[in-house]
């Protein structure tokens, strides 16, 4: 059996309830989350927390355990949230923000790369850095760099 002690320190989330994850590595915790995810995305009958982002005008329906599994930023937040609680947060570019929390619930790389723009970009990466998000968020932004940006150049 795979244990913290014989995997990266990076395959699990610090602090992450252990009780419910003993010896569970926490990308398949992830995984199994964006499996499920079109059946929680934004509802709000499920929801832990209602998140409003500044300069957004409509609220959206989150869940704990999708914010805080992958996102530094989240898992902080939820530290001093509770169940039903209301939040508004600012982050650097509030307009690309509702394709990278897709993205967190469905897991879907392709569907949000093909989200990135020319207009964008620099946004989303901020975006992503602002929130503490993992390897495979950031290394949609490299791609696009070096396919989409460093490419034009060439």
């Amino acid at each position: 059996m795979l244990s913290a002690t014989n995997l990266p320190a990076d395959q699990f989330v610090p602090d992450f309830p252990s009780h419910l994850t003993a010896d569970i590595p926490i990308q398949y915790i992830i995984e199994k989350l964006h499996d499920l995810g079109p059946l929680y995305f934004n509802d709000k009958k499920t929801a832990y927390a209602e998140l409003r982002i500044a300069g957004i005008n409509k609220p959206f329906w989150v869940h704990k355990e999708y914010l805080e599994t992958q996102s530094m930023f989240f898992k902080e937040l939820f530290e001093t949230v509770q169940n039903g609680d209301a939040v508004t947060i600012s982050i650097p570019s509030p307009e690309t923000f509702e394709a990278i929390l897709e993205y967190l619930y469905y897991g879907d790389i392709q569907k949000w790369y093909a989200s990135l723009t020319l207009d964008n970009y620099y946004g989303v990466c901020q975006n992503v850095e602002f929130l503490g998000l993992g390897s495979d968020a950031k290394d949609v932004c490299l791609r696009f760099y070096h396919q989409e940006i460093k490419g034009l150049s060439q």
